[in-house]
């Protein structure tokens, strides 16, 4: 897993490449947590390059968002996702939870709607 990290307006863009698995699952969370601890509290996910993500994978992205929400007034929004991956937040009814948008653009600037 290649992750790759911008900020923009106080929003940690984060940039994921490769499977979301239970092999990558922890590294994405260390990174991501790492961040939180030096005080970030707006994500963005762009998982545009990621083309399958297991339950391990979701259970992070659940977890993450729980706690950004209610212990850092922060939250995570999800970006380009393909259409696989797509389709498993879909079924996991994932999408009806988190803010997902096309494109990370569109998902840092929803941190100011």
């Amino acid at each position: 897993m290649k992750i790759e990290e911008n900020i923009l307006n106080d929003v940690s863009r984060v940039s994921l490449e490769g499977r979301f698995d239970a092999d990558t699952c922890d590294t994405v969370e260390a990174f991501i947590r790492e961040r939180i601890e030096k005080g970030r509290s707006q994500f963005v996910l762009n998982m545009e390059n990621v083309p399958f993500i297991s339950s391990a994978g979701l259970r992070v992205v659940i977890i993450i968002a729980r706690e950004l929400r209610n212990e850092y007034q922060g939250d995570l929004h999800i970006s380009a996702l393909q259409p696989t991956v797509n389709k498993v937040f879909e079924i996991s009814g994932l999408n009806n939870v988190l803010r997902i948008f096309d494109d990370a653009e569109d998902a840092t600037l929803g941190f100011s709607k």
